[in-house]
């Protein structure tokens, strides 16, 4: 016997009392295609559309009940129904409504409930049911579905509802069998608070119904549109809650509760625009373009989780934030949660920046800043200020945070120099851009500038000259004094300033001829362009420059140096001998200066212990003079000669004594093989100078008969006593060879010695 429409023919069973289980695995109850399921996908399409209009349309709370469509048993969708009994033993069920991935949807669906054969009756008013019940606070309004029955004995197929707290009202009654599948519909009103379908044994209590041969009651197909009234709640929590500015993305919390269909979407809006939302995890399914639930309540009551919200790609400002909640039916509500304050732009450079007092040259380290800070808008306000220091050296103060953005001040610099300072701003969001800068000139210099008197040339002995130097600021003026030597007023003369930078000329006349005859001291008085100042009466060779009035005869003063070997400007003489200077004093006319004291320098090299000394000698008749130099370092001399009365000072140029070193030298063994090591030893002795730190350079040196020259084997440094050792192996010498090796301390900048040679040692090795 045919059981349905559908092209599939099945056989039908047999036996009435044939298990449920066969039937279901044999008999495809159910038309997908049937026009009560095309009416029921256009009504469940448009419920959908009416969602997602609610779910799109912004923050708007809903104020009416809202509806959402339920799907069981069908289209591969489950079965969200709870069986029950009334009679234990005597009922069983049977659902098969997940069909596999691959195969016909309706194939075999169905949801029953049916008599055991293993019962012998059933009493009265008993029965077993299928129920699905819609969530708290929602109501079935309409339900569609599939039907069919094997009834016997008086078992009938009761299809109802059940209002809240009422009873079982059934709107479809069947008594005798009918197993093609009939499609069945019903709206409720007010709405039902569950669907049943029952399989009841319609007699008196008192009575049984037979249970000869199975008797089932069988739905599939159903489709419940569900009235949810209850509106969501929403919350959301984050950064934004603290009283402060925002940047960049932040983390925002939500929190959503929903008693009926449970939540579908959380969104987070700003000003009324949704900038993050989350579909939440429901059971649903997509059938005939529309979601419909696969549970009487599809998504969860509670959802939280978090969005992030990109704070770049609103304005910067006062924002209002909320938190909102959609269910599955539609209904939204939405909980302002206050107001998020952003801002991602740094603030633009300040204006008009000022150094206090002028970004001339100071004396003062400390300095003062003040400026105009920008305009910030609705943007988040100033609270502080960097900023960066460069100058000489290189120096880089590097970027310096400061509270406040009235100013700066306190400012200081760590040595005299031309500075540079970059300021630039912070708003509350943390925003700040180092290039968005104003920059100021900081010059600072608290050193006296350096000033010497100068001897007056031959040529013009009336004009005063005096050098001045300053590596800051730069000389500013001056002007050169004189006084009777013994007096205390000092006279200042009209004095020029010629040049400009870092060193600049004084010039003034000597008033010789308008002055008492007389010996005057001269003097300058300079000043930079920070106000340092300084007075000077002394030249460059740290002697005091002193004029006759009427102006004193000039004089000439030579000398050179007398070594073992050779004399002149510049003379070498071995380790702890001695030297002699020799000279004359004489006039302009070349005639001798006798009975003159001629003040005799010493200034040793680097290293020496003393520092510098000075001994007097006295002209003979014809103006010369002789003085012994003890054993020493080497040293420049200065002979000079501060002048008198009747004759003007005079200086020669510094007369270089050089001293070569003492190294000694020692090669063990004498005799060796190729291959074998030979060891050198010595040591460099420091006479009146010290040791540097580091110690010396020795080169050990072999003689090459070849070039008849001295050529390297290797370098060493001594220790902090002079001392130094070292090894080496002759490998490729074969025969028998005589090697001549000396060592040669090398020149050091920090010894006082020139460079010296040990004397000769040999070794003999064979190959």
């Amino acid at each position: 016997m045919e059981l349905n429409r559908q092209p599939v023919r099945v056989r039908r069973p047999q036996d009435p009392a044939e298990p449920v289980s066969r039937i279901r695995r044999r008999a495809p109850w159910f038309d997908p295609s049937a026009n009560t399921f095309a009416r029921q996908s256009i009504v469940t399409a448009a419920l959908i559309l009416i969602l997602l209009a609610a779910v799109t349309l912004g923050p708007i709370e809903s104020t009416g009940a809202a509806r959402y469509v339920v799907a069981q048993c069908g289209w591969k969708v489950g079965n969200d129904g709870t069986w029950l009994e009334t009679a234990a033993d005597r009922f069983s069920r049977s659902s098969w409504c997940g069909v596999p991935a691959g195969s016909d949807p309706w194939d075999g669906v169905h949801m029953t409930s049916g008599t055991r054969p293993s019962a012998a009756a059933v009493g009265g008013t008993r029965f077993a049911m299928w129920r699905w019940t819609a969530p708290p606070g929602t109501g079935i309004v309409t339900v569609n579905g599939g039907r069919w029955h094997v009834l016997r004995d008086n078992f009938q197929h009761r299809i109802g509802s059940l209002a809240t707290g009422g009873s079982f009202s059934p709107f479809l009654e069947y008594s005798a069998t009918d197993t093609v599948r009939r499609e069945f519909s019903r709206s409720f009103s007010p709405p039902a608070a569950a669907f049943e379908s029952r399989l009841l044994c319609a007699l008196p209590a008192d009575r049984f119904c037979s249970v000869t041969g199975t008797s089932l009651a069988s739905v599939r197909g159903l489709t419940m549109t569900i009235n949810d009234p209850t509106v969501p709640s929403a919350s959301i929590d984050g950064e934004f809650r603290k009283d402060g500015w925002l940047r960049g993305v932040q983390k925002v919390d939500f929190t959503g509760a929903d008693a009926g269909s449970g939540v579908w979407l959380s969104e987070t809006v700003v000003d009324g625009v949704t900038r993050a939302s989350t579909q939440q995890p429901c059971a649903v399914e997509r059938i005939a373009g529309q979601w419909r639930g696969r549970k009487m309540q599809p998504c969860r009551t509670g959802a939280d989780g978090s969005h992030t919200i990109d704070t770049t790609r609103i304005s910067d400002g006062a924002h209002q934030i909320t938190g909102c909640a959609t269910d599955f039916a539609g209904n939204r509500a939405c909980a302002t949660a206050g107001e998020l304050r952003s801002d991602n732009n740094p603030p633009s450079a300040p204006r008009s920046l000022e150094v206090a007092g002028g970004d001339d040259w100071r004396s003062g380290n400390s300095f003062a800043l003040s400026w105009t800070n920008p305009d910030q808008g609705s943007a988040a306000p100033l609270v502080a200020t960097r900023y960066r220091i460069t100058g000489p050296g290189p120096y880089d103060s590097g970027v310096v945070a400061e509270s406040g953005v009235a100013g700066l001040s306190g400012l200081s610099l760590p040595t005299a120099g031309d500075y540079r300072v970059a300021v630039w701003l912070a708003d509350a969001a943390g925003n700040e851009d180092p290039v968005a800068t104003a920059d100021a000139s900081l010059r600072f210099d608290d050193l006296d500038p350096v000033a010497f008197v100068l001897q007056p040339e031959d040529e013009t002995p009336q004009l005063l000259r005096a050098t001045v130097f300053d590596e800051h600021s730069g000389p500013a003026g001056g002007v050169i004094s004189y006084r009777r030597q013994g007096g205390e007023k000092w006279w200042d003369l009209p004095t020029r300033l010629l040049g400009d930078g870092r060193q600049a000329e004084l010039r003034a006349d000597f008033p010789s001829d308008d002055l008492p005859p007389g010996r005057y001291d001269i003097r300058t008085r300079v000043r930079d362009h920070a106000g340092n100042e300084v007075a000077s009466d002394r030249r460059p060779d740290g002697t005091r420059l002193v004029l006759k009035a009427p102006l004193t005869e000039e004089t000439r003063l030579e000398a050179r140096l007398v070594g073992p070997k050779a004399s002149g400007r510049v003379v070498r003489v071995p380790f702890g001998a001695t030297a002699r200077i020799i000279g004359r004093l004489a006039g302009d006319d070349g005639q001798g200066i006798g009975g003159r004291q001629v003040v005799i320098l010493q200034r040793p090299g680097t290293g020496l212990r003393p520092g510098p000394t000075v001994r007097l000698v006295t002209t003979r008749p014809d103006g010369g003079f002789a003085l012994g130099l003890p054993a020493g370092t080497s040293r420049r001399i200065t002979a000079s000669f501060t002048g008198d009365r009747q004759n003007s000072g005079s200086s020669t140029d510094p007369l270089r004594l050089g001293v070569t070193g003492s190294i000694s030298f020692s090669a063990r063994p004498a005799r060796l093989r190729t291959g074998q090591k030979v060891h050198f030893r010595g040591r460099v002795r420091p006479g009146a100078a010290r040791q540097p730190s580091r110690g010396n350079l020795v080169a050990i040196r072999y003689f090459e008969q070849s070039s008849r020259q001295w050529r390297p084997v290797l370098v060493t440094r001594t220790d902090r006593f002079g001392n130094y050792r070292a090894g080496y192996r002759f490998r490729y010498i074969t025969g028998v060879a005589k090697i001549r090796l000396r060592a040669t301390l090398l020149p050091s900048q920090g010894f006082p010695y020139l460079s010296a040679n040990s004397p000769v040692r040999s070794v003999r090795v064979q190959g």
